[in-house]
Formats: C-alpha cells, structure tokens, sequence
C-alpha cells in the first residue's frame, strides 16, 4: 500500500472520478495514434519514393496528420474514434502542397494523372492490422516504463 489514506466525497470525488476517465480515454486515444503512424509509415515510404521529382517538394510534403476532435465530429466519426489523413498535407517553401498534390493523383484538364499515394496505399494493404498491434503496443509499453500506466 501507499501508507496513506485519503477520502474524497460529494463533488471531489465526482471531479477525480471524471478527471481519472478522462485520462484513460486520453491514454487510449494516444494508443490508436500510435497504432495508426506505425500502419502509415510504409505508405508515407512509398509513396515519397514514387512522388514526382521534378522539384522534390511533393516528396517532402508526404506525411500525416491528426484529425482533432472537432473536426473528426465534422467528418462524421463516431465519439472515441481516432484518425489520421495521409497525404501531401505539409507546407514546403512556405505553400501548402495539398491541391498539387491531389493534381498529380487525379489528373486535371490540362495534365494527365500521375499517382503515387493510392499505389502506395494499395501496396502496404496487407498486413496492417500487425502493424497497427505492434505500434500499439509499443506505446503502451513506452508508457509503462514511464509509469504513466500500470
């Protein structure tokens, strides 16, 4: 034991209950996160490899990102939901490489498509449930070291 007591009623007790459940729900939302990076780092690879090399910016602004809580609401997820948007969704020499990105992918009136996110993703399918467990688990065992959790 810890050699002391403590006892909390009426609303402290309310406010460690919630404070408590919000941790847990913050612990396991970091966990999916960490799952998903781990299953979106071989397409992030890819899909590098095979962007257009002309200036190299598409390669630099290959990555993810985090959907945050409001806008996961606005996307339609499911409360506890988690998730991440792979893409070139980064900004090099100061623009954002997204639209160009999406024209190379799909191709525009006066340009012919030329994908390398949707290759990428379609060649690392397999086996992404092992790699969402490992980086799962890896997290949980980092935060167990740590003594964030028992």
């Amino acid at each position: 034991m810890s050699g002391f007591e403590v006892q909390l009623l009426g609303e402290d007790l309310r406010r460690v209950k919630s404070e408590l459940a919000a941790l847990e729900d913050n612990i396991k939302e970091r966990a999916i996160r960490a799952g998903l990076v781990s299953v979106a780092s071989p397409i992030k690879r890819s899909a590098k490899s095979a962007a257009p090399k002309l200036s190299g910016n598409m390669a630099q602004a290959v990555g993810h990102l985090n959907i945050n809580k409001r806008q996961r609401s606005r996307l339609g997820f499911k409360a506890g939901e988690v998730g991440i948007l792979i893409g070139t969704n980064r900004r090099i020499n100061g623009r954002w490489q997204g639209r160009k990105g999406m024209w190379h992918e799909h191709g525009t009136e006066h340009m012919s498509a030329n994908p390398f996110l949707e290759p990428a993703m379609s060649q690392h399918e397999g086996g992404t449930s092992g790699r969402f467990y490992q980086g799962l688990s890896r997290y949980l065992d980092r935060q167990r070291s740590k003594g964030a959790i028992t």
